[in-house]
């Protein structure tokens, strides 16, 4: 009988988040999900410079001797030979070798995003922001935004039998201005920024830039605020500059949206996730992130039948890096 016990992990560049699962699923005979089990080990990333130190608090914590598989989703690009993976702004480099020998299991790696797009199918009660609700028709493509340390994108292209995942470094395309005040906001950003892409400002560290950047509109010297602080006072509007910026951040975000949408026709829905933007959700039914959404040109009746949605789940990246183990344990049983 196969093992069903199984580890996933979503490491980022501030947080490692482990959780076993059951992939009772990937057995030929079986008709159930995957399950995550219990609670999750939330380790901080930076705490670690050297992996054999992580998987050897991760190995004591879970005290299993027998795995099915591992799946480690990584905040970095997977070397090609899908062997290692670097966390992005961190320098801890995680290869399967070692993690193999520690938790004699075969080990598997895939960027963060993909695992939070894979997500996206098994979305638990996402919030609807403005727009349709229901999706026009069966077998429609979606896409995934997500603003956190950087800035996610991600297609879920329809296929007969569910969605395949293309990763995306959309983030780092070209920030396109929707109206004059982002055009000033371009012109300070372009003085401290070699490229000013969509995750220059879309991102936690994005969000202060943007908040540097409207000082500099309002002749306002910026305090020394982080990304929580810029959002805290801005929601609470104790600071009428914050207040603005996230105003602008939701704005832009809106517009990113929609052309992702545009982009890749998906006409299925665009989902919102990472780490910062579903701890606004009362913030975003006033500010224009819809309206934005929907301001495409001619294409703009195309784009208001897409739903967008909110993703509220903590851990869409532990949910899709569970499915995704699932489909790699699957594979290896077929060509068995």
């Amino acid at each position: 009988m196969p093992l069903s016990l199984s580890l996933v992990a979503d490491i980022g560049a501030t947080h490692a988040r482990f959780q076993l699962c059951d992939l009772v699923s990937w057995a030929p005979d079986s008709v159930s999900e995957p399950v995550l089990l219990g609670e999750p080990l939330v380790l901080n990333t930076k705490d670690f410079s050297h992996e054999s130190a992580l998987y050897s608090v991760v190995h004591e914590y879970f005290a299993v001797s027998e795995l099915a598989g591992i799946l480690f989703a990584v905040a970095g690009p997977v070397a090609g030979d899908g062997h290692s993976v670097t966390v992005l702004n961190t320098g801890l480099n995680l290869t399967d070798a070692m993690a193999a020998s520690v938790f004699a299991a075969p080990v598997f790696f895939a960027n963060d995003f993909v695992a939070q797009a894979t997500a996206v199918p098994f979305a638990r009660d996402p919030v609807a922001l403005g727009g349709p609700e229901q999706v026009m028709g069966a077998g429609w493509n979606k896409a995934v935004i997500g603003p956190g340390s950087g800035l996610g994108m991600a297609t879920l292209v329809a296929m007969q039998d569910g969605y395949k995942v293309l990763a995306s470094e959309g983030g780092h395309a070209g920030l396109a201005p929707g109206n004059h005040l982002e055009a000033e906001l371009w012109g300070l950003l372009a003085q401290a920024h070699q490229h000013v892409c969509w995750e220059t400002v879309l991102s936690g560290s994005g969000l202060v830039h943007l908040y540097k950047a409207m000082c500099g509109l309002w002749g306002s010297q910026p305090e020394a605020y982080g990304p929580s602080e810029v959002a805290e006072r801005g929601m609470a509007i104790a600071d009428p500059i914050c207040h603005q910026t996230l105003e602008t951040f939701c704005g832009l975000l809106g517009s990113c949206a929609g052309s992702l949408a545009l982009t890749v026709g998906a006409r299925g829905g665009v989902y919102i996730g990472g780490g910062i933007v579903p701890n606004w959700q009362s913030f975003l039914d006033g500010s224009p992130l819809r309206r934005r959404f929907d301001e495409q040109g001619d294409l703009s009746e195309y784009v208001r039948a897409i739903p967008l949605w909110l993703m509220t789940d903590p851990t869409p990246g532990l949910v899709g890096a569970m499915h995704l183990l699932a489909a790699q344990l699957a594979a290896v049983r077929r060509a068995d």
